[in-house]
């Protein structure tokens, strides 16, 4: 029988010290629970104690020696809370586990190598911890995941090559990754996330990251981001992931359209060399930022093969030569970050380009046109011309 228990988004405060949780589906997220972390039956197949007070370790809940991997339980949500302490290493108890987000605490120390024995795992997050060292070669086991989420925590290392081909989110932003983006990340067919900005990553950009197809063809329904899993009695229960990604300039949250965004977010590294022709073959792609790198080169006339181009930030860099003509097609972009580069010329006509403020190409000095107040030398001259023939006419 299922037993539900579902008060979340009420004013319910109270202690969960040694209180055991014995419902099927449990949600208690965002009240004002404070306390432990509570013990759960091995009945308990959902439980979501998000955004509450809740403090300590998370030993309490998965190292309880009287579970001995007889535990349901397939999703867990502890996010938004003030845990601390390490991540422990009691994960092989938990092997039915399909979500975990266990991001926004306090917690320190490594990724435990048993967390690879979650193989059915399809969503993992562990953003805005103090999570350091390298990520595991164990959860290259992880064989089912979707979303990999380790965002803005220490960890270091370089990025690694294993990484499960299944995985169609993988945000690494804002650790201490260094090294090279490893040429077997073109392999993984399934991306449509890549968020790797602000880490001290160095390097080319590889070609071959233009044979992702899932970056080629954006086939929403393909790129599901959602997870679903049947409690007794045959209940479907389905959720959408949730994902907070830089786009247009601005850091939002992304959760049922999730599947609907692409993205390659390589910003804020060490990243050289110039961006290869391959990679604006990824004719699906939404959003591309690969700003504040030491980027040289030219902006190719491929560039306007991109047709669902919505965002593009290439600022910060030492990009040269002219704007292509070709950008002033994208019809979708509605977001533009040139400034800052070596870039020379007029600025394209076209809606789209002079449409946006001077702040999206400043500091580009040899740049000139509208929306910029510098003039074009042609200009110049032709408002000369219209001078001495206004002059010549006045005198007639």
């Amino acid at each position: 029988m299922t037993v539900v228990l579902n008060l979340r988004s009420n004013s319910i405060d109270g202690n969960l010290t040694n209180v055991l949780l014995n419902a099927t589906y449990i949600n208690l997220s965002s009240n004002g629970l404070k306390g432990s972390l509570p013990r759960l039956s091995p009945n308990v197949v959902i439980v979501d104690l998000s955004n509450n007070s809740l403090s300590g370790d998370i030993s309490p809940l998965l190292c309880d020696p009287k579970m001995n991997e007889k535990t349901n339980l397939v999703y867990l949500d502890v996010s938004l809370n003030h845990l601390s302490g390490g991540l422990t290493n009691c994960w092989k108890n938990w092997k039915s586990l399909v979500h975990v987000n266990m991001g926004s605490n306090n917690l320190t120390g490594h990724i435990p190598t048993s967390m690879g024995s979650l193989s059915n795992l399809t969503s993992l997050h562990l953003h805005e911890n103090k999570l350091y060292g390298e990520i595991p070669p164990s959860l290259q086991n992880c064989d089912s995941l979707l979303i990999f989420n380790v965002r803005e925590n220490i960890l270091s290392g370089n990025i690694p090559n294993w990484i499960p081909h299944s995985v169609k989110a993988l945000q690494l932003r804002s650790n201490s990754f260094s090294g090279n983006i490893p040429v077997e990340m073109c392999q993984m067919s399934s991306l449509i996330i890549l968020d790797v900005a602000d880490n001290t990553i160095s390097g080319y950009i590889p070609n071959c990251l233009g044979n992702i197809t899932a970056l080629v063809f954006n086939n929403a329904s393909h790129n599901t981001l959602s997870f679903s899993f049947s409690l007794s009695g045959n209940r479907l229960v389905t959720g959408d992931d949730n994902l907070e990604l830089v786009t247009k300039g601005r850091e939002s949250e992304y959760g049922s359209i999730l599947h609907f965004v692409t993205l390659i977010d390589m910003s804020s590294n060490n990243m050289s060399g110039t961006v290869p022709l391959q990679l604006f073959s990824l004719t699906g792609l939404i959003s591309l930022n690969l700003s504040h790198n030491k980027l040289t080169g030219k902006i190719p006339n491929e560039i306007g093969n991109m047709k669902k181009l919505e965002s593009l930030d290439f600022s910060i860099n030492q990009l040269w030569g002219e704007i292509p003509e070709s950008l002033s097609s994208l019809s979708f972009l509605s977001y533009l970050n040139l400034s800052y580069n070596n870039l020379t010329g007029k600025v394209p006509l076209g809606t789209q380009l002079q449409g946006f403020s001077e702040f999206s190409y400043i500091g580009n000095h040899d740049l000139c046109g509208t929306p910029l107040t510098k003039l074009c030398s042609q200009d110049v001259i032709s408002d000369d011309c219209k001078l001495v023939r206004k002059t010549w006419n006045d005198d007639a």
